[in-house]
């Protein structure tokens, strides 16, 4: 029951997305994300590996520091291996940032995954040849928008809350150095 709950705030997250005009894709790329899959769609449409330079920064990330303890690398894997990413163009076309989400395909997968059906997403911005972490949000979706804050694209994370009544979003805008919570609605 919960799972139809999950399901369909999902569809409905991504369904206002498009009524509103937002979360369109921009020269092929993904612009809205799920926690739950959408039976007939994919996580993530454009999957590409997780840049190495975004692997070493989630590296130090809390959460995936503690799943790593509890999770052990085998020898023949890498941390790339637990994430899918997606690129997309928060600034410029010429800017390769990506949007990085669990693979979900092995154990380490409930690290980030509540059974809630709130999932981690990570954020990286091209700063010549590193990534910046620009937003670490949990959520049931995200969204890249149009809108644009100094320069950058809005975001926007979906969460259902009180066994799927509430719904709660979060917009997030760009301060210059990383995306901040700027306003959150609830809808009952």
């Amino acid at each position: 029951m919960k799972s139809l709950f999950v399901a369909s705030f999902l569809l409905a997250f991504i369904a206002l997305g498009q009524l509103k005009g937002l979360g369109r894709r921009r020269g092929g790329q993904q612009a809205s994300f799920s926690v739950e899959e959408i039976p007939g769609e994919p996580r993530v449409k454009h999957p590409t590996p997780v840049p190495d330079a975004a692997v070493e920064a989630l590296r130090t990330d809390e959460g995936v520091a503690s799943c790593l303890g509890d999770n052990p690398l085998a020898p023949e894997q890498s941390l790339g291996s637990w994430f899918v990413a997606s690129v997309i163009h928060l600034d410029r076309a010429e800017e390769a940032d990506v949007v990085v989400v669990p693979s979900f395909q092995g154990q380490e997968s409930m690290c980030f995954h509540t059974p809630a059906g709130i999932g981690l997403f990570w954020i990286f911005r091209k700063n010549g040849e590193r990534y910046d972490l620009v937003l670490r949000t949990w959520g049931g979706g995200l969204e890249i928008l149009t809108a644009k804050t100094n320069c950058y694209r809005d975001v926007r994370t979906g969460t259902l809350g009180q066994a799927g009544r509430d719904l709660t979003n979060t917009t997030y805008h760009f301060d210059g150095i990383r995306y901040v919570p700027d306003r959150k609605t609830a809808q009952k």
